[in-house]
Order: structure tokens, then sequence, then C-alpha cells
């Protein structure tokens, strides 16, 4: 398979030399390469504003039989792109030290910012609605996500705990993994989150919860990762950026829409629950009372 790095260099090379159509079309692989690995060529197509056709043409043009492999290579280029943490580190090291503190800032904002545009982009209203009709009508809903993912499975989990009982944290915790899956079958959900590099964890988990016959529901960095292959429903979050680490931001704000989407389908029901989560709280004084703290200070 050639390497999507190479096809990269060839572009910037040839770039002058091709038509204004295949112009288009090069300009947004080189500026995207990460969603060449993981949409399809009309929805990549469609972003860039050509016609299909026209990412078949420059797949040739630059080689590959068809347009297939020529996303594969950037399939490819996307499993193994991460590196170390330490090799990351050490990039963003040398790209701090050479740069203002503005720069990089600029690049960290620039970065959140097109994360969250491109998973929005990526996510329909139907996906949404479909994935939090799921979530109500389950038996249980098990959320995990491990290491890195771990606090967009809490913040899910959190939430949802909020105006639901029948939701469980997978989360390993003292070696407890399969119990905490002890019992998952086709009539409940798992939401799954994980990024490359995935966690051992999280993989094993949304396996047993596949071959268990329940429903998963995926949140990671591509449609071809091992966590999407066990899963029914795919949710893809993009998190490039200068940092060291994966950016989990646009993965909370994806969380965020797939939580109002089902307190907005719960009924009554869910709205009832939310009513007695905020009594218990208010019982226990779970929230600092601002006024008192201020009438305690006169």
């Amino acid at each position: 398979m050639r390497d999507a790095d190479g096809v990269i260099r060839q572009l910037e090379q040839e770039f002058a030399s091709l038509s204004p159509q295949l112009q288009i079309a090069a300009r947004y692989v080189l500026d995207a390469p990460n969603d060449i690995a993981m949409h399809s060529m009309r929805a990549v197509a469609e972003r860039a504003s050509v016609h299909p056709s026209t990412m078949v043409r420059l797949a040739k043009q630059l080689g590959f039989d068809g347009y297939a492999t020529f996303r594969d290579s950037y399939r490819e280029r996307l499993q193994h792109r991460a590196g170390t943490l330490t090799a990351r580190a050490h990039r963003l090291r040398r790209r701090a030290s050479s740069a203002p503190d503005a720069s990089l800032f600029a690049e960290l904002h620039d970065a959140a910012t097109r994360n969250a545009e491109l998973t929005l982009a990526n996510t329909s209203p139907e996906a949404l609605s479909a994935a939090a009709k799921r979530l109500h009508d389950s038996r249980r809903v098990y959320v995990v996500g491990m290491r890195k993912c771990f606090p967009v499975a809490y913040f899910i989990h959190y939430c949802c705990r909020m105006c639901r009982e029948n939701v469980r944290l997978v989360s390993g915790f003292a070696g407890m993994l399969a119990d905490d899956l002890r019992g998952i079958s086709a009539e409940d959900t798992m939401v799954a989150i994980g990024y490359d590099p995935y966690t051992r964890e999280t993989v094993l988990a949304a396996e047993d919860a596949a071959e268990h016959g329940a429903y998963v529901i995926a949140i990671t960095d591509s449609s071809v990762s091992t966590i999407a292959s066990h899963a029914q429903q795919v949710f893809v979050v993009s998190n490039g950026g200068p940092t060291f680490f994966r950016s989990v931001a646009s993965a909370m704000t994806l969380a965020e829409a797939l939580i109002a989407f089902l307190l907005a389908q719960g009924g009554e029901d869910s709205l009832g629950h939310l009513r007695d989560t905020e009594r218990q709280l208010e019982r226990y004084r779970t929230y600092w009372d601002e006024a008192a703290g201020l009438r305690g200070q006169a």
C-alpha cells in the first residue's frame, strides 16, 4: 500500500499542473487528510464542493487504481499517525521553542474550533435521535471509556443518572471489568468511547457487549476503528491538535448533544426523576449556598 504522506508530497509537487477542479479537490485533501480516512467519497466530494467523479479522477491522477485504494492509504495513516506520547510531547516542545506563545494559543484555538465543527458537521439530528431512543428504550445502559476518554464516559453517566436509574459506569476499578459487565444482554445498550491508541479494556467491553447481543453505540475517532467494528451506530469525532494528547472537547460536545436529545425524548418519567434528583441534592446541601456564604462574611 502506498504511503499517504508520500501522496501528500506528490500532491504538493504536482498541484500547479492539475486542472482547476482537481486543484479544488487536492486542496481539500491537503487541508483535511483525516476526512479522507473517515468519510465516504460522496461526503468528501460534497465538503470539497466537487463532483464525486472528480475525487475518482484525482485518485487515478495520483497513480491509484480507484478511490478505494486511495482512501485506504489515508486510513492506514490515520491508524498510525499518533506515535508515542513522548514523541508528540517532543514535537510540542520544539514547536513552542520556535514560536511565540500567542502562536501556539492561536493554533490550539483553531484546532478546537475545527474539531467541534467537523464533529457536528458529521453528526445528524436523525442519528442523535435514534441513539437517544435506543438509550431510552433499553433495560440498562452501560457506559465505558478508559484513560483519556474516561471524562467523557463519566460525564455521560453523571448526566444520565440525573434523569434515569438504569445507567451503569463500566470503570473496571480494582479489576472488576467482568463484574461491571455482568448480566449485559440484547435488552441493553452500551456507549463505548475510545481514541487511537484504543484502551484494551474498552475494546474488550465493546466486544463482550456485542457478543451478548447488546446494541453498541461507539464514540470514536474513525469509522474503521477497533471499537467501531463492534458497534451498530458510530459517531466519529475529530480530535486533532498541536498537543501531545488527543482532545476530548469535541467528544464532550457530542455527549452534551446526545444527553439533550435523551432528555427531550424522555417524557414525564425523566422529568420526574430529575425532580427527585434535585430534591435529594437540596436535602444533602450538595451545592454551595452563595447567599449564605455572603451573609457569613457580613
